[in-house]
């Protein structure tokens, strides 16, 4: 059996805008008219930085998102503030703008992506599907988009999220959420709304929790952050299904995702399940990676740093696609 992991830079080849360009690619996408809350994440952004944002050069001289968020999670971890005007209880507010930004800019990137797309995602479902029956492979993804769960509508196969148990179909676990999730505080549970929902939570109109009938959702999805936090989500469950497919796995494929060190979550994940899999044995992997375009030294450098990476945690008998995603099996 397979399992398909896909990380970022499987949707980058969709459009989506890399971690270190999110930034200016958010600005590029959502101005001028931007809403009140992605306005206080600019404002954030002058005070902290000290740098006038007036267009998406100003983010040059700035961290990358990942980075921002994990400074802001840190101040909120210690209950420190960042300076005058940012204490913990306004940081907590620029926290959850800064995941309105995040979901308000993938949205706006793929916005044009639709089920019946030629993309790779639409290509590797058609694929997948011709060759296997849905039980016979599993889909992990650490991706927010929708671009595997359009694919795989626009061939008649609803997606099993692992959020309803005796669900049919193929199983999709989105482990860091989905922007078609929103998340009922009142009784913790995932409601999957028909179309990308997150940057326009709590108030959608039309959408409730599906088991109370709450109008107030939040949206559901885990920040690129150096402090993941996964206690208290209804990922839980999504995550220990994940671990019985990887335990079942005869080979494992990894789809745009490099295994970046700050991702430990996901590295315990895929040790355990070696440890304890069904075989006990070797199970292949296949690595499928993009290889960056422009300085060759520079190239050379992001593929050596990958290859460690995977021989580290899989050993030497990994192969490797260094041509990108363009919807191979």
């Amino acid at each position: 059996m397979d399992v398909y992991i896909f990380g970022a830079g499987a949707s980058a080849a969709e459009g989506a805008p890399a971690v270190k360009d999110f930034l200016a690619r958010g600005w590029e996408l959502l101005a001028p008219d931007f809403d009140d809350r992605i306005r206080a994440v600019w404002r954030f952004l002058e005070t902290i930085f000290r740098t006038p944002v007036t267009g998406p050069e100003a983010f040059a001289f700035m961290p990358a998102v990942d980075e921002l968020i994990s400074l802001v999670d840190w101040s909120l971890h210690v209950n420190q503030g960042l300076g005058f005007q940012y204490d913990p209880p306004r940081l907590y507010q620029v926290r959850r703008d800064l995941e309105h930004l995040l979901s308000a800019t993938l949205d706006a990137a793929l916005q044009n992506r639709f089920r019946e797309s030629s993309g790779p995602h639409a290509r590797f479902v058609r694929a997948l599907l011709d060759a296997a029956r849905p039980g016979e492979f599993a889909l992990l993804s650490l991706n927010y988009d929708t671009l595997l769960d359009d694919a795989l509508l626009g061939q008649g196969a609803v997606p099993n999220y692992g959020l309803d148990p005796g669900r049919q179909g193929p199983f999709l676990g989105k482990l860091h959420g989905s922007l078609n999730w929103a998340l009922c505080p009142a009784c913790s549970h995932i409601t999957v709304a028909d179309e990308k929902v997150a940057h326009l939570l709590p108030y959608v109109e039309g959408l409730s929790c599906r088991r109370c009938g709450n109008e107030r959702l939040n949206g559901l999805i885990v920040s690129p952050t150096w402090l993941k936090n996964y206690e208290g989500f209804r990922l839980q469950h999504i995550w220990d299904q994940a671990l019985e497919w990887l335990q079942r796995a005869d080979r494992i494929v990894f789809v745009g995702y490099s295994v970046p060190p700050a991702d430990v979550a996901i590295y315990q994940l895929i040790r355990r399940a070696l440890l304890a899999g069904r075989h006990r044995g070797w199970t292949h992997v296949d690595v499928i990676n993009h290889r960056p375009e422009g300085d060759p030294v520079a190239a050379h450098l992001h593929e050596q740093a990958v290859v460690e990476r995977f021989t580290h945690l899989f050993g030497r008998a990994v192969k490797f696609d260094f041509s990108g995603f363009h919807g191979q099996i």
